[in-house]
């Protein structure tokens, strides 16, 4: 699609509006009929709810949750290692998406040919997930940002004041070597105190896809959580967190390095929340410490092990306060938001055969963001501003630099169902460890030497964005309800870094260097209907992105996608069943073309009690042969999970 023609049709999306109908008042809190997340989502965020991802995903991978989120790639997670990587819009690695749960950066990363910056979560922990497209959402991260909100308290204990609330998730399915067990309990030790703990055991193994191919994908995963929790008599809340997450699985069983991995990532926090301080201010603190370690076994083909053990350790120490308050200004209010972020990650690499291209050294970030949203009449505008700072040192050098990230946004409705929505905004990415101090040899048999360059620039991105948003109730039947949002953005990268050959033909070398700019822009569609106990969603994309320097298009952009959910809910809420397809378009450019494919999945459950209920998923019932964008993999053939939960 030419450039032209994309103009046309954000054009065209913003001159809809005119056919409206009058309704209720456009609502944008999320577009998900179910969703349990805050209020107030930005324009560019998706909120999955616990409700969701404990009846329509139930126990599913990250890479299925997220499919239905317009813009986002997950990679990794199965075939292939335990280790997963976020797409956003087309940009991965390097900190180009921001990671957190509950509000953690997870920031390890290693140097390969996979994804340049990976985390672990056991899905069986999550109740909330949030991802937000573009710049803004987190300091440095210019795709934007994944946020995932562990078990709490306030999950458990039951609404009436009891001392006690828990539940326990028994999982089995053709995909599972061993049962998954997991189980979580909040109780209140006092008025004041409370406590949770949860754990989760889970062992998965290798399957045959439909064309016969050998994947393996085995792991065993243990996980651990505890919060204690203390509230004041004001309403203000302390908490001290801590968690373990261990898995072992294998990699490089295709090749011939095959390694035995075993992952760790411990977790420290302290928490902080209020309404209600220094003269009306909503405030949320964490400080926290995250230290990920990956230790690698070198095997046989017989799975024997040989060699010295090489290990990467990164362990993160973090600071995070927001505070929000609203102010009245004559005829407008303001509603100001600031977010004070710091972290620094320090990286230990340890392999005795130096055949690691990861570097061990520190990296600090410091950022301050403002942002103003300012009701004049009908209309909101969105100021927003980030000054930013980073620091990187290691054995070899010391690199620092700065920047300002400015944003703007306007909101204006059109009639009582539609508004309009437009934005811009700049934002940078500061060079990453991996890039800028980077010094060694790759393994053989390609064996040449990749050297620092601490004169690496940040990347800049220029976002535009424009989109329409329409809310009705009463549509079709009386008091159905319709939610639809459609955007349309461009982004422009300069100084875009990757690795390129410096030198002469014997005495050359490799580098990240600034070489590209770099072109991505796409249309993304959101929407939800529900009527009774009936309710559909669709998401959809379509994105293209170019390398502007070699018009060639770029690997990392995803094909175009549409995800349709339907399902029916029972009047009182004890039974829900519905069906998903999936269809990916072909990737004909970039250095991992594939074919288009189509899947369909069902999910059924049912309340067989008051405390219990039965769940059962079945994916990919028609059984396709398929291998999912940036993977190298394919993904399973059918496969059907039976869950039991018992709440209490």
């Amino acid at each position: 699609m030419s450039d032209k023609q994309y103009l046309l049709l954000l054009c065209l999306m913003l001159a809809h509006p005119a056919t409206a109908q009058e309704g209720a008042p456009f609502v944008l809190d999320t577009i998900e009929v179910r969703a349990e997340l805050p209020e107030a989502l930005d324009w560019d965020e998706t909120g999955i709810s616990n409700e969701r991802l404990s009846t329509e995903f139930q126990g599913s991978p990250l890479q299925t949750i997220l499919r239905g989120a317009p813009g986002v790639t997950v990679v990794g997670g199965a075939a292939g290692g335990a280790e997963t990587a976020v797409n956003i819009r087309g940009l991965q690695d390097f900190g180009r998406v921001a990671v957190t749960i509950d509000g953690m950066r997870q920031n390890f990363a290693r140097s390969g040919h996979d994804a340049n910056g990976t985390f672990a979560v056991d899905t069986e922990m999550l109740r909330a997930i949030t991802v937000s497209r573009g710049p803004g959402a987190k300091a440095g991260a210019i795709g934007g940002a994944l946020e995932m909100r562990t078990v709490e308290a306030g999950d458990l204990l039951p609404d009436d004041g009891g001392p006690v609330g828990g539940e326990v998730r028994l999982r089995y399915g053709t995909l599972s070597e061993t049962p998954t067990l997991h189980g979580a309990v909040a109780g209140r030790l006092s008025d004041a105190f409370d406590l949770t703990v949860a754990g989760t055991r889970a062992e998965t193994g290798d399957y045959t896809a439909p064309d016969g191919t050998k994947v393996y994908a085995w792991q065993q995963t243990q996980s651990s959580l505890a919060t204690l929790g203390f509230t004041s008599e004001n309403g203000a809340r302390l908490t001290f967190g801590a968690s373990r997450l261990h898995m072992d699985y294998y990699t490089g069983r295709l090749s011939s390095l095959p390694r035995e991995n075993d992952l760790r990532t411990d977790t420290l926090s302290l928490g902080y929340q209020a309404d209600d301080v220094w003269g009306g201010w909503a405030v949320n603190g964490k400080l926290y410490e995250v230290a990920t370690k990956v230790s690698q076994r070198l095997l046989t083909e017989d799975l024997a092990p040989i060699g010295e053990d090489r290990s990467y350790d990164t362990g993160t120490t973090g600071l995070l306060i927001e505070m929000a308050r609203v102010f009245g200004a004559g005829l407008t209010d303001h509603d100001i938001g600031l977010t004070l972020e710091g972290f620094r990650d320090r990286v230990t690499t340890d392999d005795p055969a130096n055949d690691s291209l990861t570097p061990s050294g520190n990296r600090d970030l410091w950022s301050l963001a403002v942002q103003d949203r300012i009701d004049i009449g009908p209309a909101t505008i969105i100021l927003g501003l980030s000054a930013d700072s980073y620091r990187l040192r290691s054995p070899d050098a010391t690199v620092t630099g700065e920047a300002l990230s400015p944003r703007i946004a306007l909101e204006y409705p059109v009639g009582s169902a539609v508004t309009l929505y437009g934005g811009m905004a700049l934002a940078s990415r500061f060079p990453s460890l991996n890039e800028t101090l980077v010094n060694g040899v790759h393994p053989e048999p390609a064996d040449f030497p990749v050297r620092p360059n601490p004169e690496l620039r940040p990347e800049r991105m220029r976002s535009f964005e424009i989109g329409i948003g329409y809310d009705r109730q009463d549509l079709i039947t009386a008091g159905d309800t319709l939610h639809l949002r459609a955007t349309g953005f461009y982004n422009k990268i300069d100084d875009y870094i990757g690795l390129v050959r410096v030198g002469g033909l014997f005495s050359g070398h490799y580098q990240y260097n600034n070489v590209d700019n770099v072109r991505i822009r796409g249309i993304e569609l959101e929407a939800s209907y529900q009527s009774g106990g009936f309710f559909g969603e669709l998401a959809g994309q379509v994105l293209d992105g170019i390398d502007l320097a070699t018009g060639l298009e770029l690997t990392s952009v995803p094909p175009d996608r549409l995800v349709l959910t339907a399902g029916y809910r029972s009047p009182d809420g004890r039974r829900e069943l519905g069906a998903r397809l999936t269809s990916v378009g072909t990737k004909e450019g970039g250095a991992m073309p594939g074919p288009a494919w189509q899947t369909v999945d069902l999910f059924y459950q049912q309340a067989l009690s008051d405390r219990t209920s039965f769940g059962l998923t079945l994916n990919n019932i028609f059984d396709e042969t398929y291998t999912a964008h940036l993977e190298t993999q394919p993904s399973p053939g059918f496969n059907a999970l039976a869950s039991l939960i018992v709440r209490f």
